[in-house]
This record gives C-alpha cells, sequence and structure tokens, in this order.
C-alpha cells in the first residue's frame, strides 16, 4: 500500500475511534465474522467457513467458484461489502496463540524464507537470527507492523470490539465445539499450510536468547495480559482458560455449551463494532 493511501487509512480510522489494522472475513450464509488473526489458526478458520458455504450452496443447486485457497476471497470467503444489516445474529469470533510461539512462527514462516524488503520493518536487512528479527520489530510503530509480527490485540482491536468467542490455538478443538452449537453445517476443516512448528520445544530453545525473551515480553506485553498467558518460556503449553467470550477468560471445567449464548452478544451491534464496520465500508467505497 501507498505511503499516502496508509496515512489517509489511519486518519479516517483515528476520526472515527476505530482501528484500522484489523480484517473481517465472512461467508454470505453462514452466522460468523471472522477477525483476521495471521499465525493463529486462520487458515484453518477460514477453511471451515469457505466449505461450510459452499456445501450450503451446494445444496442449493447452486453454482459457485471454490478455490483449495482458504486465504483467496471468492463466493464462499469474502472480506469486502459485509453491512451492518448482515452483522446482526452473526457471532463475532477470533483466535489468540501464545506471543511466544506466534512470535517465532512469524518469523520461520516470514522472514527466514523471504526477501526482507518484502517487510518495511526490517529497513531492507538482511535478518539472520530470530533476535536481530525481534530488534528491528521492536523499533517500528505496532500499528504499522505486518499483522503477521503486529500485537494480537492490535488485529483484533481487542478489548474495543466485543467477542462472542476469541479461541486458543493451544486448544482449538473448543473451536469445533462451537461450530456445532451455533450452525449445524459448520464442520471444522483443519489446514495448515504455513505451519513452521514453532511450539516444539526444540525450536523454542534453538531460537530463544534471553534477550528474545525479553524483546517478545516487552512487543506483545499487552497480548500476555489481555489473553492471559504466562511470560515464562517454560509455560507455552499452559493454556489460560477454555476459550474467551464476552472479552472474559473462561475458566477450566465450564461446558462449552452453556458458555456460548443461544443468541450472538453482537446481536443489536453495539456501538464499536457498528463503527468498525462502516470504517470498512468507508475504505471500500473510497477505494482506498
Amino acid at each position: 500500500m501507498k505511503p499516502g493511501k496508509r496515512l489517509l487509512r489511519n486518519v479516517i480510522s483515528d476520526a472515527m475511534g476505530v482501528n484500522a489494522a484489523n480484517k473481517l472475513v465472512w461467508a454470505p450464509d453462514v452466522p460468523i465474522v471472522y477477525v483476521d488473526n495471521p499465525k493463529c489458526g486462520s487458515t484453518t478458520i477460514k477453511n471451515t467457513l469457505k466449505h461450510a458455504q459452499a456445501n450450503l450452496f451446494a445444496a442449493e443447486g447452486r453454482t459457485f467458484k471454490l478455490r483449495d485457497d482458504p486465504h483467496k476471497a471468492d463466493d464462499c470467503l469474502r472480506q469486502r461489502g459485509l453491512r451492518l444489516s448482515d452483522c446482526r445474529h452473526r457471532y463475532v469470533i477470533s483466535c489468540v496463540r501464545n506471543p511466544f510461539t506466534r512470535a517465532l512462527s512469524g518469523f520461520l514462516d516470514k522472514v527466514a524464507t523471504r526477501d526482507p524488503k518484502y517487510f518495511p520493518e526490517l529497513r531492507s536487512r538482511r535478518v539472520e537470527t530470530f533476535e536481530e528479527h525481534l530488534m528491528a520489530v521492536a523499533e517500528y510503530p505496532a500499528k504499522r507492523l505486518n499483522f503477521h509480527f503486529r500485537p494480537q490485540y492490535l488485529n483484533l482491536d481487542f478489548p474495543n470490539l466485543t467477542y462472542d468467542a476469541v479461541f486458543y490455538l493451544e486448544r482449538l478443538a473448543i473451536f469445533s465445539d462451537f461450530c456445532r452449537k451455533v450452525a449445524p453445517q459448520l464442520t471444522l476443516e483443519t489446514s495448515a499450510p504455513h505451519s513452521r512448528g514453532a511450539g516444539e520445544a526444540s525450536k523454542l530453545h534453538e531460537h530463544y536468547s534471553d534477550r528474545a525473551i525479553e524483546l517478545v515480553r516487552e512487543i506483545y506485553a499487552k497480548d500476555f495480559s489481555a489473553f492471559g498467558y504466562s511470560t515464562d518460556l517454560a509455560e507455552t503449553n499452559r493454556v489460560p482458560g477454555l476459550c474467551i467470550i464476552a472479552n472474559r477468560i473462561v475458566p477450566e471445567g465450564t461446558k462449552v455449551e452453556e458458555a456460548i449464548g443461544s443468541e450472538p452478544v453482537n446481536i443489536t451491534v453495539p456501538p464499536a463494532y457498528g463503527t468498525t464496520v462502516r470504517y470498512h465500508r468507508l475504505v471500500e467505497m473510497l477505494t482506498l
């Protein structure tokens, strides 16, 4: 995106009081709006939405395009055109991940295998180590980071937006339970082509120096606190709770069917979410 266009978007979003960073993904007839959060099961969630919509179209005898890539918008999965009238009775969801493993996954998937010119935050420098990558990220304004590196609370505009459910990648089976609860046509369609095994103990040991640990704690401090993760690298496998509903962590032992309401929290389209949708529509209409 050209700097002038990005600046104009930021000015408009600041004036409206919304975060310009988030990306809304939805399917026409599936009662979900997914707020995209890369490196946190996003491919699986989008794949699930896309195939559910494709099955609905097929059952109705309607022709449609279904590409294998869940990151491609088409008839079954959309990233533009969402209206406030489409938002009622839709569950607003996302997924988060331990900042230690997410940060490493972003580096292994995007930086270690690509030309550094692809990422402005690296200032065209050849980054050789994970620690060097984190140092470059730490020097760059958080809101302007590529959303694979950007703190998750910014991608989600959390807690400004109220979520019906935010899942933990470490416990994605809860998303499957949620699917069965809210829509019978939804079935978990797992897809992880970009997985780099960042949660493996050997990968963590290989890439995390003491300085790297400090940098992740600093860059992603709000992610740790907002989503309940421990700042101890040795506890990357500890999940803070069952999931997050209405922006509160659901404790262990709670039944999913009891925690998830019969109607979405956003059934009346609260002001913050409504403003976010209006902002996205304004961006689309002005082709910013």
